[in-house]
């Protein structure tokens, strides 16, 4: 079964392969199976309790070669099979390197390698109270181009707890505008918005410290941006996406993550440093979520005189974050 499923991911849910797999093997094909942008959700699971697997249907991938697929009405999407867990081996399915649910940390080691990821990956908080870690995950590549990984997660339970099929997950840092809401990138150059604004100083100053990754397309606009004589907006349409994954950069991964995120443990946040840079007052500050602070804000221009003022905000957080990881660092 896994290597039928692996035919499968990216395949919309309405595809004739899809319905007929689903059909066949018991699952039951979803009641409404697309999705509205009207909806707080994007994905949707369909499980099989007694198979002990679950497909997981997604509109929105965050993977070029898997955009958006519009419905037959405006708002309306149809989601692709994006991934796939079994959570026992009922299904009698063989799993790559002869992977076997009774397989212990060492033999999976001994298959696998290293973990590709293990709790305090992600954050301190993550581990458990004695410090020991409550996970490790693995990820290989299945078809690197169809963007297809698989693998599995162990727990401190000392058992596997999923063996995983689908493609690469990615989701965005942030996103400047939303094709999920029919959004443009000219959406972006119309609206005044606070986090625009930041998120696209931070893209500057990133470009500039040679963290963003360049390709054949980008390059030019890349030392444009690093001259002054092309504004980052420009960046942001050379890549015809309003998304920003992790993915995009080429160096200090952890850093940009934890510091856009808030992952840390230690409660240093990208956007809040810079509304307090911005903000006159100690009230003000407090509330910086706040509608008189949100006014003031957004009315932030996105230019060479305000970049001048964050750039060593995020020199000093770069440098803290390579010294100590956050763990001294305090409040502006």
């Amino acid at each position: 079964m896994f290597h039928t499923l692996s035919n499968l991911i990216g395949l919309p849910v309405n595809d004739s392969s899809i319905v007929d797999f689903i059909e066949k093997h018991g699952f039951k094909y979803p009641k409404k199976p697309f999705i509205s942008n009207r909806s707080s959700d994007t994905s949707y699971w369909v499980q099989h309790k007694k198979l002990g697997i679950d497909l997981l249907f997604k509109a929105e991938t965050f993977l070029s070669s898997y955009p958006l697929i519009k419905g037959d009405k405006k708002g309306i999407f149809v989601p692709v099979l994006a991934s796939v867990r079994w959570y026992n081996n009922t299904s009698k399915s063989d799993f790559p390197l002869q992977v076997d649910f009774d397989d212990n940390y060492n033999t999976l080691q001994q298959k696998l390698g290293d973990p590709t990821l293990k709790s305090s990956d992600i954050s301190p908080t993550w581990l458990n109270d004695d410090g020991t870690e409550s996970f490790y995950r693995w990820e290989k590549w299945l078809n690197e181009e169809k963007s297809q990984v698989w693998g599995l997660e162990y727990t401190d339970d000392h058992t596997i707890k999923y063996v995983s099929l689908g493609l690469k997950y990615h989701n965005p840092l942030f996103q400047l505008y939303y094709e999920w809401l029919h959004e443009t990138f000219e959406h972006l150059l119309q609206r005044n918005d606070f986090y625009n604004t930041a998120h696209l100083l931070f893209l500057q100053w990133a470009i500039e410290n040679n963290l963003v990754k360049t390709n054949a397309a980008t390059a030019g606009i890349m030392q444009d941006v690093k001259a002054g004589t092309q504004p980052i907006t420009a960046w942001v349409e050379s890549i015809n996406r309003g998304y920003i994954l992790a993915d995009d950069f080429a160096a200090e991964e952890r850093f940009v993550s934890a510091y856009i995120n808030n992952l840390s443990s230690y409660d240093i946040l990208y956007p809040r440093d810079i509304a307090y840079t911005f903000l006159p007052t100690s009230e003000l500050k407090n509330n910086y979520m706040g509608q008189e602070a949100t006014q003031l804000l957004n009315q932030i221009p996105c230019n060479e005189v305000t970049y001048a003022l964050v750039k060593p905000v995020l020199d000093k957080r770069l440098a803290e974050y390579q010294e100590h990881r956050f763990k001294n660092s305090k409040q502006l």
